[in-house]
């Protein structure tokens, strides 16, 4: 027994000693690469086996599609708990040469998601970062670092067309405005009107920004250059009406605004007007919503950890529930739709689950609307 950790020090020495070898080797191909650099990159961010089996355990998994019936809306497709950041340059593939295919980007905490173009914004409420993730590469391609400009742990997350971001900080009662690449461009708040920001959302059309405060009960409305230009809705009961939103997502009839203690989903008009509300009996704490072409509302319900869909205000099917398999949730903060896929961001198991959304058939949707 005491001969044994030093033969595995020894063995760790020379697979050190091979691994720069091969790197000088490859340095003295392609020239330019000094062996000090090269033993650099190779002992760089060196990993025990155990954070190595750690790491790439919680890479992007692929699962293969699995059908539950022709007449089921969603079914599990993918998900992602984490990746490598996509390599570039000469020095990205030495380092990814000596570190092996470990996981450089494990999620946490995600509370935020958008879609934009074929990529995927993932907001971690626990890293305070934003990651950018390529659908189609399947690999990470930037880290976007926000926590310095945060007093609090950020909860919301909205990407617009031209891929600027916004990002809420209740703790500090203010959005962030950022730029692709990640600067600071605007600050969003109002000492008077702005006390917890909770769920931000934009018209693409005016570039208004609409801010929920969980706390005043009302949505903030700001032009594009941070001010305050009007409110949404008040606090107290009944329609147009809040006592405790938490939540907000778009539809073509406008903003989709989610009350724990009111009415739980409203709908109003760009222009504030309301429109109808829907989920009485059916949902207890709604938190997050996504719309998508059919005009179906997808609602996460932090009670149940199930997903309820609506289409014309009426239920049309409950999915989910509590769980780590595919297709359950541990707390579903965000959701966001695009081109046929329904996203969660499936906080507390450290996931973003992705669901294909199926044609319905004429039996499967007679029963939940007309």
């Amino acid at each position: 027994m005491p001969q044994c950790r030093p033969r595995k020090r020894r063995a760790a020495l020379i697979s050190r000693l091979r691994r720069i070898l091969a790197l000088l080797l490859l340095g003295m191909a392609l020239g330019g690469c000094s062996m000090a650099e090269l033993e650099r990159l190779a002992t760089e961010d060196a990993q025990t086996p155990e954070t190595l089996a750690a790491t790439t355990t919680t890479a992007a998994q692929g699962l293969p599609p699995e059908t539950v019936g022709e007449d089921a809306l969603l079914s599990p497709e993918a998900e992602i708990r984490g990746g490598q950041m996509t390599v570039s340059g000469l020095g990205g593939t030495f380092r990814r040469l000596a570190a092996g295919d470990v996981a450089e980007v494990v999620l946490r905490r995600p509370v935020g998601i958008s879609v934009v173009d074929n990529l995927l914004y993932i907001l971690d409420g626990e890293q305070k970062t934003v990651f950018v993730y390529d659908l189609e590469t399947r690999m990470f391609t930037r880290v976007l670092e926000v926590a310095l400009d945060l007093v609090g742990e950020p909860t919301s997350l909205y990407v617009s067309k031209d891929r600027t971001f916004y990002v809420t900080d209740p703790l500090g009662k203010k959005v962030l405005h950022f730029s692709e690449d990640g600067s600071l461009l605007h600050t969003f708040q109002d000492a008077s009107n702005l006390s917890t920001p909770v769920a931000v959302v934009v018209d693409e059309i005016s570039q208004n920004v609409y801010v929920a405060d969980g706390t005043f009960s009302h949505v903030v409305v700001f032009n594009p250059f941070g001010k305050a230009i009007r409110a949404l809705g008040r606090r107290g009961t009944g329609p147009g009406r809040f006592r405790a939103i938490t939540g907000m997502g778009v539809s073509e009839d406008g903003l989709v605004i989610l009350d724990r203690l009111e009415l739980p989903v409203q709908v109003f008009t760009w222009d504030g007007v309301f429109r109808y509300a829907f989920g009485e009996g059916e949902l207890t704490y709604p938190l997050a919503v996504a719309v998508d072409r059919e005009q179906r509302v997808y609602v996460s319900d932090q009670i149940d950890n199930a997903l309820h869909v609506y289409q014309d205000a009426r239920p049309l099917l409950t999915y989910g529930g509590s769980g780590a398999a595919p297709g359950r949730f541990r707390t579903a903060s965000a959701l966001w739709v695009k081109d046929g896929r329904l996203y969660v961001a499936d906080s507390l198991n450290h996931r973003v689950q992705i669901l294909r959304i199926n044609p319905l058939t004429e039996q499967a949707g007679a029963g939940g609307a007309p």
